[in-house]
Protein backbone atom coordinates (compact mmCIF):
# COMPACT_ATOMS: atom_id res chain seq x y z
CA UNK A 1 0.00 0.00 0.00
CA UNK A 2 2.79 2.48 0.88
CA UNK A 3 4.47 1.87 -2.19
CA UNK A 4 1.57 2.18 -4.70
CA UNK A 5 1.57 6.22 -6.92
CA UNK A 6 -0.97 8.07 -5.78
CA UNK A 7 -3.06 7.89 -8.87
CA UNK A 8 -6.42 8.10 -9.58
CA UNK A 9 -7.87 4.22 -8.54
CA UNK A 10 -4.86 3.91 -6.48
CA UNK A 11 -6.45 5.49 -3.13
CA UNK A 12 -7.36 3.07 -0.69
CA UNK A 13 -9.43 4.57 2.35
CA UNK A 14 -7.36 3.10 5.89
CA UNK A 15 -10.33 1.41 7.66
CA UNK A 16 -7.51 1.53 10.93
CA UNK A 17 -7.27 5.37 11.13
CA UNK A 18 -9.77 6.59 13.53
CA UNK A 19 -11.29 10.06 13.60
CA UNK A 20 -12.21 11.14 17.46
CA UNK A 21 -13.74 14.54 15.45
CA UNK A 22 -16.83 16.16 17.00
CA UNK A 23 -19.19 18.13 16.08
CA UNK A 24 -20.10 21.52 17.36
CA UNK A 25 -22.61 21.57 20.13
CA UNK A 26 -23.95 25.12 19.62
CA UNK A 27 -25.07 26.63 16.06
CA UNK A 28 -27.43 29.40 14.79
CA UNK A 29 -31.02 27.68 12.89
CA UNK A 30 -33.12 30.26 11.50
CA UNK A 31 -31.19 33.64 12.80
CA UNK A 32 -31.73 31.51 16.77
CA UNK A 33 -29.36 29.98 18.89
CA UNK A 34 -29.94 26.34 19.48
CA UNK A 35 -28.11 23.19 21.04
CA UNK A 36 -26.81 20.94 18.56
CA UNK A 37 -28.41 17.75 20.42
CA UNK A 38 -28.45 15.19 17.79
CA UNK A 39 -24.87 14.37 16.57
CA UNK A 40 -22.88 11.14 15.35
CA UNK A 41 -19.48 9.81 16.40
CA UNK A 42 -17.06 8.38 13.46
CA UNK A 43 -14.63 6.45 13.87
CA UNK A 44 -12.52 6.37 11.16
CA UNK A 45 -15.29 8.02 8.49
CA UNK A 46 -17.84 5.16 9.16
CA UNK A 47 -21.14 5.05 11.46
CA UNK A 48 -19.73 2.83 14.35
CA UNK A 49 -23.41 3.45 15.79
CA UNK A 50 -25.40 2.73 13.18
CA UNK A 51 -26.77 6.24 12.76
CA UNK A 52 -27.48 6.28 16.75
CA UNK A 53 -28.78 9.85 17.96
CA UNK A 54 -26.51 10.60 21.68
CA UNK A 55 -28.46 13.46 23.14
CA UNK A 56 -26.27 16.15 24.69
CA UNK A 57 -28.80 17.80 27.01
CA UNK A 58 -32.22 16.16 27.94
CA UNK A 59 -35.42 18.54 29.52
CA UNK A 60 -36.37 16.49 32.83
CA UNK A 61 -39.95 18.28 32.28
CA UNK A 62 -40.45 16.54 28.97
CA UNK A 63 -40.21 12.97 30.52
CA UNK A 64 -41.38 13.85 34.27
CA UNK A 65 -43.74 16.75 33.83
CA UNK A 66 -43.88 19.95 35.63
CA UNK A 67 -42.60 19.92 38.78
CA UNK A 68 -44.94 19.61 41.67
CA UNK A 69 -45.50 22.58 44.52
CA UNK A 70 -42.23 22.36 47.10
CA UNK A 71 -39.64 20.93 44.28
CA UNK A 72 -36.99 22.81 42.79
CA UNK A 73 -37.09 23.67 39.48
CA UNK A 74 -33.87 22.73 37.57
CA UNK A 75 -32.56 25.75 35.69
CA UNK A 76 -30.73 24.93 32.32
CA UNK A 77 -27.24 25.47 32.80
CA UNK A 78 -25.77 28.80 30.49
CA UNK A 79 -21.75 29.29 30.66
CA UNK A 80 -20.55 32.73 31.63
CA UNK A 81 -19.94 34.01 27.99
CA UNK A 82 -23.26 32.70 26.83
CA UNK A 83 -25.28 34.49 29.77
CA UNK A 84 -23.54 38.29 29.00
CA UNK A 85 -22.85 37.75 25.62
CA UNK A 86 -22.99 41.35 23.90
CA UNK A 87 -23.93 42.73 27.26
CA UNK A 88 -21.95 45.87 28.37
CA UNK A 89 -22.15 48.55 30.88
CA UNK A 90 -21.86 52.33 29.72
CA UNK A 91 -20.75 55.38 31.37
CA UNK A 92 -20.29 58.68 29.61
CA UNK A 93 -17.12 60.67 31.45
CA UNK A 94 -14.99 63.35 30.34
CA UNK A 95 -11.04 64.42 31.20
CA UNK A 96 -9.27 67.55 31.07
CA UNK A 97 -6.34 67.81 29.00
CA UNK A 98 -4.35 70.71 29.51
CA UNK A 99 -3.24 73.17 26.85
CA UNK A 100 0.01 74.88 27.26
CA UNK A 101 1.33 77.96 24.38
CA UNK A 102 -2.29 78.89 23.19
CA UNK A 103 -3.93 82.23 23.85
CA UNK A 104 -7.44 80.92 23.60
CA UNK A 105 -7.44 78.36 25.40
CA UNK A 106 -6.00 76.39 28.94
CA UNK A 107 -7.55 73.55 28.95
CA UNK A 108 -9.52 71.22 26.71
CA UNK A 109 -12.62 69.18 27.76
CA UNK A 110 -12.93 65.62 26.33
CA UNK A 111 -15.91 63.91 26.32
CA UNK A 112 -15.59 59.62 26.45
CA UNK A 113 -17.97 57.15 26.75
CA UNK A 114 -16.41 54.04 29.02
CA UNK A 115 -17.59 50.50 28.05
CA UNK A 116 -17.61 47.27 30.50
CA UNK A 117 -18.06 44.10 28.63
CA UNK A 118 -20.04 41.77 31.05
CA UNK A 119 -19.06 38.76 29.15
CA UNK A 120 -14.94 38.54 29.64
CA UNK A 121 -14.73 42.01 32.06
CA UNK A 122 -12.88 43.59 29.80
CA UNK A 123 -13.10 47.59 28.71
CA UNK A 124 -12.60 50.24 26.29
CA UNK A 125 -12.82 53.79 26.22
CA UNK A 126 -14.16 55.73 23.06
CA UNK A 127 -14.46 59.37 22.66
CA UNK A 128 -17.22 61.51 20.80
CA UNK A 129 -16.62 62.82 17.28
CA UNK A 130 -16.46 66.81 17.32
CA UNK A 131 -15.89 68.56 14.09
CA UNK A 132 -12.94 70.35 13.10
CA UNK A 133 -11.65 69.25 16.69
CA UNK A 134 -7.82 69.62 15.47
CA UNK A 135 -6.64 66.33 17.04
CA UNK A 136 -7.85 62.33 16.55
CA UNK A 137 -10.26 60.80 18.38
CA UNK A 138 -12.13 57.79 18.40
CA UNK A 139 -11.19 54.68 20.55
CA UNK A 140 -8.60 55.64 23.45
CA UNK A 141 -8.12 52.58 24.83
CA UNK A 142 -8.85 49.37 23.09
CA UNK A 143 -10.72 46.78 24.49
CA UNK A 144 -8.74 44.90 27.16
CA UNK A 145 -8.76 43.88 31.15
CA UNK A 146 -7.40 47.14 32.64
CA UNK A 147 -5.24 47.01 35.84
CA UNK A 148 -6.29 48.87 38.33
CA UNK A 149 -3.40 51.78 39.59
CA UNK A 150 -4.05 51.14 43.74
CA UNK A 151 -4.12 47.57 43.86
CA UNK A 152 -0.94 46.00 41.86
CA UNK A 153 -1.69 42.88 40.27
CA UNK A 154 -5.88 43.06 39.83
CA UNK A 155 -7.76 44.52 37.35
CA UNK A 156 -11.66 46.36 36.99
CA UNK A 157 -14.30 44.41 37.74
CA UNK A 158 -17.75 45.93 37.20
CA UNK A 159 -18.20 45.93 41.05
CA UNK A 160 -15.81 49.26 40.71
CA UNK A 161 -18.31 51.22 38.65
CA UNK A 162 -20.57 53.90 40.04
CA UNK A 163 -21.47 57.55 38.65
CA UNK A 164 -20.00 60.49 40.15
CA UNK A 165 -16.27 59.08 40.65
CA UNK A 166 -13.01 59.12 39.38
CA UNK A 167 -11.38 55.84 37.20
CA UNK A 168 -7.59 56.06 36.18
CA UNK A 169 -7.12 54.36 33.39
CA UNK A 170 -3.30 54.39 32.46
CA UNK A 171 -2.40 57.21 34.45
CA UNK A 172 -5.76 59.35 32.62
CA UNK A 173 -8.31 60.45 35.42
CA UNK A 174 -11.63 60.19 33.82
CA UNK A 175 -14.86 61.70 35.44
CA UNK A 176 -18.07 59.42 35.19
CA UNK A 177 -20.96 61.56 35.44
CA UNK A 178 -23.54 59.05 34.17
CA UNK A 179 -24.93 55.91 33.01
CA UNK A 180 -28.02 54.30 30.70
CA UNK A 181 -30.39 52.59 32.21
CA UNK A 182 -29.27 48.97 31.85
CA UNK A 183 -26.10 49.70 33.57
CA UNK A 184 -28.15 51.31 36.81
CA UNK A 185 -30.47 48.19 36.43
CA UNK A 186 -27.50 45.94 36.28
CA UNK A 187 -25.44 47.85 39.44
CA UNK A 188 -29.20 48.11 41.21
CA UNK A 189 -29.58 44.00 41.14
CA UNK A 190 -26.53 43.63 42.53
CA UNK A 191 -26.93 45.38 45.31
CA UNK A 192 -24.67 48.50 44.67
CA UNK A 193 -26.45 51.85 44.92
CA UNK A 194 -25.79 54.21 42.34
CA UNK A 195 -24.82 58.13 42.74
CA UNK A 196 -27.23 60.82 41.39
CA UNK A 197 -25.28 61.81 37.90
CA UNK A 198 -23.62 64.93 37.34
CA UNK A 199 -23.56 67.70 34.59
CA UNK A 200 -21.52 67.28 31.59
CA UNK A 201 -19.21 70.48 31.59
CA UNK A 202 -18.81 72.23 28.20
CA UNK A 203 -15.47 72.67 26.34
CA UNK A 204 -15.38 76.65 26.52
CA UNK A 205 -13.41 76.91 23.28
CA UNK A 206 -16.18 75.18 21.70
CA UNK A 207 -18.63 77.00 22.80
CA UNK A 208 -16.91 80.33 21.91
CA UNK A 209 -16.47 79.24 18.67
CA UNK A 210 -19.90 77.86 18.25
CA UNK A 211 -21.36 81.54 19.28
CA UNK A 212 -18.75 82.98 16.85
CA UNK A 213 -19.86 80.95 13.95
CA UNK A 214 -23.90 81.65 14.87
CA UNK A 215 -23.14 84.86 14.83
CA UNK A 216 -20.97 84.96 11.59
CA UNK A 217 -23.74 82.87 9.86
CA UNK A 218 -25.58 84.78 7.44
CA UNK A 219 -27.51 82.00 5.65
CA UNK A 220 -30.72 82.22 7.80
CA UNK A 221 -32.86 84.96 8.30
CA UNK A 222 -31.10 88.54 8.70
CA UNK A 223 -31.86 90.16 11.44
CA UNK A 224 -31.33 93.62 12.97
CA UNK A 225 -28.22 92.58 15.26
CA UNK A 226 -26.86 90.67 11.69
CA UNK A 227 -27.16 93.71 9.73
CA UNK A 228 -25.96 96.30 12.51
CA UNK A 229 -22.57 94.23 12.08
CA UNK A 230 -22.74 93.47 8.16
CA UNK A 231 -19.63 96.22 6.52
CA UNK A 232 -21.60 95.24 3.01
CA UNK A 233 -24.90 96.28 4.58
CA UNK A 234 -23.38 99.81 6.61
CA UNK A 235 -21.60 100.90 3.40
CA UNK A 236 -24.96 100.57 0.88
CA UNK A 237 -27.46 101.93 3.42
CA UNK A 238 -25.50 105.22 5.21
CA UNK A 239 -22.27 105.73 2.92
CA UNK A 240 -21.96 109.47 2.80
CA UNK A 241 -24.14 109.91 5.56
CA UNK A 242 -22.53 111.32 8.89
CA UNK A 243 -23.56 112.64 12.35
CA UNK A 244 -22.73 116.33 13.01
CA UNK A 245 -22.15 118.29 16.44
CA UNK A 246 -20.88 121.20 17.56
CA UNK A 247 -18.28 120.50 20.26
CA UNK A 248 -16.08 122.77 22.63
CA UNK A 249 -12.84 121.52 23.99
CA UNK A 250 -10.15 124.02 25.66
CA UNK A 251 -12.16 127.21 24.68
CA UNK A 252 -12.56 125.91 21.19
CA UNK A 253 -14.87 124.86 18.60
CA UNK A 254 -14.88 121.93 17.15
CA UNK A 255 -17.03 119.64 14.66
CA UNK A 256 -17.49 116.06 15.67
CA UNK A 257 -18.72 113.98 12.70
CA UNK A 258 -20.01 110.46 13.55
CA UNK A 259 -19.98 108.46 10.41
CA UNK A 260 -22.22 105.76 10.34
CA UNK A 261 -21.15 103.61 7.38
CA UNK A 262 -18.14 102.29 9.55
CA UNK A 263 -18.70 103.48 13.27
CA UNK A 264 -15.86 106.15 13.12
CA UNK A 265 -15.24 109.56 14.36
CA UNK A 266 -12.82 112.35 13.02
CA UNK A 267 -12.65 115.90 14.67
CA UNK A 268 -11.66 119.04 13.02
CA UNK A 269 -11.61 122.51 14.10
CA UNK A 270 -14.24 125.32 13.14
CA UNK A 271 -13.16 127.57 10.10
CA UNK A 272 -13.02 131.53 11.14
CA UNK A 273 -13.76 133.52 8.55
CA UNK A 274 -10.25 135.90 7.84
CA UNK A 275 -8.36 133.47 9.76
CA UNK A 276 -5.98 131.37 8.07
CA UNK A 277 -4.67 128.48 10.83
CA UNK A 278 -8.43 127.80 11.74
CA UNK A 279 -9.98 124.30 10.00
CA UNK A 280 -7.38 121.78 10.78
CA UNK A 281 -8.09 118.22 11.53
CA UNK A 282 -7.33 117.44 15.07
CA UNK A 283 -8.50 113.51 14.62
CA UNK A 284 -8.56 111.62 11.32
CA UNK A 285 -12.00 109.09 11.00
CA UNK A 286 -10.91 106.21 13.47
CA UNK A 287 -13.16 104.17 15.63
CA UNK A 288 -12.92 106.07 19.33
CA UNK A 289 -13.11 103.38 22.40
CA UNK A 290 -15.00 105.04 25.55
CA UNK A 291 -11.85 104.14 27.71
CA UNK A 292 -8.66 103.68 26.16
CA UNK A 293 -6.84 103.38 28.79
CA UNK A 294 -9.14 100.39 30.05
CA UNK A 295 -6.51 97.60 29.70
CA UNK A 296 -5.59 94.44 32.01
CA UNK A 297 -2.74 94.85 34.31
CA UNK A 298 -1.47 91.43 32.55
CA UNK A 299 -1.53 93.62 29.31
CA UNK A 300 2.04 93.67 27.61
CA UNK A 301 1.80 97.38 26.87
CA UNK A 302 5.15 98.41 26.42
CA UNK A 303 5.69 96.18 23.42
CA UNK A 304 2.39 95.19 22.13
CA UNK A 305 0.01 97.26 20.39
CA UNK A 306 -3.44 97.30 21.10
CA UNK A 307 -5.69 95.36 18.33
CA UNK A 308 -10.01 95.75 18.00
CA UNK A 309 -10.40 92.82 20.31
CA UNK A 310 -8.53 94.10 22.77
CA UNK A 311 -10.73 97.24 23.09
CA UNK A 312 -14.46 96.36 25.31
CA UNK A 313 -16.74 98.97 23.88
CA UNK A 314 -16.70 101.93 21.11
CA UNK A 315 -18.74 104.85 21.04
CA UNK A 316 -22.10 104.39 19.58
CA UNK A 317 -24.43 106.77 18.32
CA UNK A 318 -26.55 106.26 20.86
CA UNK A 319 -23.88 107.73 23.39
CA UNK A 320 -23.76 110.99 21.80
CA UNK A 321 -25.99 113.43 22.91
CA UNK A 322 -26.10 117.36 22.84
CA UNK A 323 -25.08 118.73 26.66
CA UNK A 324 -23.40 115.05 26.79
CA UNK A 325 -19.48 114.96 26.92
CA UNK A 326 -17.76 112.77 24.54
CA UNK A 327 -14.45 111.96 25.92
CA UNK A 328 -11.37 111.37 22.54
CA UNK A 329 -8.54 109.49 23.47
CA UNK A 330 -8.43 111.58 26.91
CA UNK A 331 -10.15 114.91 25.48
CA UNK A 332 -13.35 116.13 27.13
CA UNK A 333 -15.61 117.64 24.01
CA UNK A 334 -18.59 119.48 25.63
CA UNK A 335 -21.21 118.49 22.78
CA UNK A 336 -23.05 122.12 22.15
CA UNK A 337 -25.31 121.51 19.07
CA UNK A 338 -26.59 119.25 16.17
CA UNK A 339 -27.66 119.79 12.74
CA UNK A 340 -30.61 118.89 11.26
CA UNK A 341 -30.24 115.41 9.73
CA UNK A 342 -28.84 114.26 13.13
CA UNK A 343 -31.82 115.36 14.87
CA UNK A 344 -33.65 113.40 12.64
CA UNK A 345 -31.97 110.41 12.79
CA UNK A 346 -32.23 109.91 16.24
CA UNK A 347 -35.85 111.01 16.14
CA UNK A 348 -37.00 108.16 13.51
CA UNK A 349 -34.37 105.53 13.89
CA UNK A 350 -33.09 105.53 17.74
CA UNK A 351 -36.48 106.57 18.78
CA UNK A 352 -34.38 109.52 20.99
CA UNK A 353 -35.23 113.33 20.97
CA UNK A 354 -31.95 115.67 21.03
CA UNK A 355 -32.02 118.30 23.77
CA UNK A 356 -31.96 122.17 22.20
CA UNK A 357 -28.40 123.66 21.64
CA UNK A 358 -26.27 125.16 24.08
CA UNK A 359 -25.63 128.62 23.19
CA UNK A 360 -21.70 129.38 22.85
CA UNK A 361 -20.47 131.69 25.37
CA UNK A 362 -19.88 135.38 24.49
CA UNK A 363 -16.07 137.23 24.46
CA UNK A 364 -15.95 139.72 27.27
CA UNK A 365 -15.61 143.28 26.46
CA UNK A 366 -12.29 145.18 26.07
CA UNK A 367 -12.04 146.47 28.93
CA UNK A 368 -12.77 143.81 31.72
CA UNK A 369 -9.31 143.13 33.10
CA UNK A 370 -9.90 139.86 34.81
CA UNK A 371 -6.59 139.50 36.37
CA UNK A 372 -5.49 137.58 33.09
CA UNK A 373 -6.24 136.63 29.49
CA UNK A 374 -9.94 137.01 28.73
CA UNK A 375 -11.33 133.24 28.32
CA UNK A 376 -12.17 133.20 24.44
CA UNK A 377 -13.80 130.01 22.36
CA UNK A 378 -12.57 129.36 19.01
CA UNK A 379 -13.67 131.62 15.63
CA UNK A 380 -13.88 134.82 17.74
CA UNK A 381 -11.64 137.88 16.38
CA UNK A 382 -8.36 137.88 18.54
CA UNK A 383 -6.48 141.19 18.86
CA UNK A 384 -3.98 141.07 16.04
CA UNK A 385 -2.27 144.46 17.14
CA UNK A 386 -0.98 142.37 19.62
CA UNK A 387 0.30 139.56 17.35
CA UNK A 388 1.68 141.68 14.74
CA UNK A 389 3.45 144.13 17.41
CA UNK A 390 4.84 141.36 19.90
CA UNK A 391 5.46 138.63 16.90
CA UNK A 392 7.66 136.47 17.53
CA UNK A 393 8.79 138.08 21.21
CA UNK A 394 9.33 135.13 23.65
CA UNK A 395 9.87 135.17 27.53
CA UNK A 396 12.55 132.04 28.64
CA UNK A 397 12.21 130.68 32.11
CA UNK A 398 14.17 127.57 33.35
CA UNK A 399 12.00 125.23 35.40
CA UNK A 400 12.83 121.82 37.66
CA UNK A 401 9.79 119.41 37.92
CA UNK A 402 8.68 118.51 41.59
CA UNK A 403 9.95 114.63 41.64
CA UNK A 404 6.50 112.38 42.50
CA UNK A 405 9.01 109.43 41.61
CA UNK A 406 12.65 108.80 42.25
CA UNK A 407 13.31 108.46 38.50
CA UNK A 408 11.74 112.04 37.97
CA UNK A 409 14.81 113.80 40.05
CA UNK A 410 16.90 116.63 38.44
CA UNK A 411 14.68 116.95 35.80
CA UNK A 412 15.18 120.29 34.30
CA UNK A 413 12.80 122.35 31.43
CA UNK A 414 12.48 125.66 29.85
CA UNK A 415 9.09 127.25 29.54
CA UNK A 416 8.53 129.66 26.49
CA UNK A 417 5.89 132.01 26.80
CA UNK A 418 4.58 133.66 23.20
CA UNK A 419 3.49 137.41 24.31
CA UNK A 420 1.81 137.22 20.55
CA UNK A 421 -0.54 134.89 21.55
CA UNK A 422 -0.37 133.88 25.17
CA UNK A 423 0.28 130.25 24.93
CA UNK A 424 2.76 128.24 26.58
CA UNK A 425 5.52 125.83 25.19
CA UNK A 426 7.42 123.37 27.73
CA UNK A 427 10.46 121.82 26.46
CA UNK A 428 12.70 119.49 28.47
CA UNK A 429 16.80 119.73 28.42
CA UNK A 430 18.63 117.09 27.73
CA UNK A 431 20.55 114.89 30.29
CA UNK A 432 22.89 111.74 29.65
CA UNK A 433 22.41 108.82 30.95
CA UNK A 434 18.96 109.79 32.14
CA UNK A 435 17.05 107.67 29.49
CA UNK A 436 14.76 110.30 28.25
CA UNK A 437 14.48 111.90 25.07
CA UNK A 438 15.05 115.72 24.93
CA UNK A 439 12.68 118.04 23.43
CA UNK A 440 8.36 118.86 23.99
CA UNK A 441 6.99 118.05 26.49
CA UNK A 442 3.90 120.30 26.19
CA UNK A 443 3.02 121.92 22.65
CA UNK A 444 2.29 125.81 22.28
CA UNK A 445 -1.49 125.65 24.22
CA UNK A 446 -2.81 128.40 26.80
CA UNK A 447 -2.58 127.04 30.25
CA UNK A 448 -5.64 127.21 32.51
CA UNK A 449 -4.94 127.79 36.36
CA UNK A 450 -6.61 125.01 38.27
CA UNK A 451 -9.89 125.95 40.09
CA UNK A 452 -9.95 129.00 37.60
CA UNK A 453 -11.25 130.63 34.89
CA UNK A 454 -7.79 132.47 33.98
CA UNK A 455 -4.50 131.28 32.23
CA UNK A 456 -1.02 131.55 33.15
CA UNK A 457 0.41 135.07 32.24
CA UNK A 458 4.04 136.50 33.47
CA UNK A 459 2.78 137.95 36.32
CA UNK A 460 2.68 134.51 37.47
CA UNK A 461 6.07 133.21 37.15
CA UNK A 462 8.15 134.87 39.76
CA UNK A 463 11.37 133.03 40.23
CA UNK A 464 10.56 130.11 43.70
CA UNK A 465 6.39 130.10 42.21
CA UNK A 466 5.13 126.75 41.79
CA UNK A 467 3.24 125.78 38.66
CA UNK A 468 0.27 123.44 38.15
CA UNK A 469 0.82 122.29 34.63
CA UNK A 470 -1.98 119.79 34.19
CA UNK A 471 -1.52 118.21 37.23
CA UNK A 472 2.25 118.33 36.61
CA UNK A 473 3.98 120.47 39.35
CA UNK A 474 7.03 122.78 38.25
CA UNK A 475 9.45 125.55 40.10
CA UNK A 476 10.40 128.26 38.65
CA UNK A 477 14.60 128.17 38.92
CA UNK A 478 15.52 130.90 36.59
CA UNK A 479 14.81 133.50 33.42
CA UNK A 480 16.86 135.54 31.27
CA UNK A 481 17.65 139.21 30.86
CA UNK A 482 15.00 139.66 28.27
CA UNK A 483 12.94 139.28 30.83
CA UNK A 484 13.96 142.14 32.90
CA UNK A 485 14.22 144.12 29.72
CA UNK A 486 10.92 143.56 28.86
CA UNK A 487 9.49 144.41 32.53
CA UNK A 488 11.32 147.85 32.62
CA UNK A 489 9.67 148.91 28.96
CA UNK A 490 6.21 147.55 30.24
CA UNK A 491 6.07 148.95 33.91
CA UNK A 492 2.41 148.63 33.69
CA UNK A 493 2.03 145.37 33.46
CA UNK A 494 4.13 144.25 36.05
CA UNK A 495 4.21 144.88 39.91
CA UNK A 496 7.20 146.10 41.91
CA UNK A 497 7.87 143.23 43.84
CA UNK A 498 8.20 141.08 40.18
CA UNK A 499 10.45 143.26 39.20
CA UNK A 500 12.26 143.21 42.02
CA UNK A 501 12.21 139.44 42.27
CA UNK A 502 13.52 139.19 39.08
CA UNK A 503 16.31 141.78 38.94
CA UNK A 504 17.61 140.13 42.69
CA UNK A 505 18.21 136.55 40.91
CA UNK A 506 20.09 138.42 37.55
CA UNK A 507 22.01 140.20 40.07
CA UNK A 508 22.87 136.97 41.72
CA UNK A 509 23.65 134.98 38.41
CA UNK A 510 25.71 138.04 37.10
CA UNK A 511 23.44 138.68 34.02
CA UNK A 512 22.82 142.42 34.84
CA UNK A 513 25.58 144.99 33.32
CA UNK A 514 26.23 148.42 35.44
CA UNK A 515 23.42 149.73 36.94
CA UNK A 516 22.94 154.34 36.84
CA UNK A 517 22.97 154.72 40.53
CA UNK A 518 22.52 158.74 41.62
CA UNK A 519 26.37 158.97 43.58
CA UNK A 520 26.02 162.60 44.88
CA UNK A 521 22.74 164.22 44.95
CA UNK A 522 23.99 167.53 43.00
CA UNK A 523 21.00 169.99 42.35
CA UNK A 524 20.46 170.60 38.60
CA UNK A 525 20.70 174.53 37.61
CA UNK A 526 17.60 176.14 37.39
CA UNK A 527 15.83 175.64 34.19
CA UNK A 528 18.74 172.97 33.34
CA UNK A 529 16.81 170.28 31.74
CA UNK A 530 20.02 168.89 29.40
CA UNK A 531 21.57 165.95 30.89
CA UNK A 532 25.42 165.54 31.12
CA UNK A 533 25.71 161.98 31.82
CA UNK A 534 29.25 160.27 31.51
CA UNK A 535 29.77 157.16 30.20
CA UNK A 536 29.32 155.27 33.59
CA UNK A 537 26.32 156.99 34.20
CA UNK A 538 27.61 158.81 36.96
CA UNK A 539 24.57 162.41 36.06
CA UNK A 540 21.41 162.23 34.61
CA UNK A 541 19.66 165.26 36.12
CA UNK A 542 15.65 166.31 35.61
CA UNK A 543 14.07 169.13 36.73
CA UNK A 544 13.06 168.63 39.61
CA UNK A 545 16.62 166.91 40.78
CA UNK A 546 16.53 163.42 40.52
CA UNK A 547 18.99 160.88 38.34
CA UNK A 548 17.83 158.95 35.79
CA UNK A 549 20.81 157.21 34.14
CA UNK A 550 20.62 154.19 32.19
CA UNK A 551 22.71 151.28 31.70
CA UNK A 552 24.88 152.92 28.36
CA UNK A 553 24.59 156.34 29.78
CA UNK A 554 21.78 157.99 27.56
CA UNK A 555 19.92 160.25 28.71
CA UNK A 556 15.95 158.92 29.68
CA UNK A 557 14.96 162.14 30.89
CA UNK A 558 11.36 163.89 29.58
CA UNK A 559 10.51 167.33 30.66
CA UNK A 560 8.21 165.69 33.69
CA UNK A 561 11.47 164.81 34.85
CA UNK A 562 10.06 160.59 34.26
Amino acid sequence: MEGLSLLPGYNFSDSTTKDYRIKQTFKFLNGFRTINDDFTLYCGGDDCLGNARLAVYNDPTLTYGRPRDGDHEIKRFLPHYVLFDRKSLRLNAYFKQGIFGSADEHCRVRQVRIMYYLEDDTMAVVEKSVDNAGFSQGKLVKRSRIPRPDRPGEFYHWKDLNVAIDIEIYGVVYRAVSCDGYTREFLKSQGIDVNDPEEMPDDPYLRERHLKSQQQSTGQSKNSRSLANDKRFLFLEYNGLALSFDASWNDQLYKLRYFLDDNTISVSETKTPGVKVRGGLLLKRTKVPKNWKDLPSTYPAAYLERTDEDVREYYAPIDLKVGGTAFVFGRRFLLLDCDRFTRKYYADVLRICQPDGIPVPQQPEEGANSGGPAKRLAGEPRDELRRLFNFPKKLRYSLEMEAVRPEDEGREFVLEYSLSDGTVRINEVARRNSGRMAGCFLGAIRVPKPGDDRYYTPEDFAIGARLNVFGHWFVVTGTEPFVYEYMRANPGKFGDELRRNVEGYLRTKGLLGLECSPREEAPCEEGNVECNCSEDGEFNCSEDGKCNCSEDGECNCSEDGE
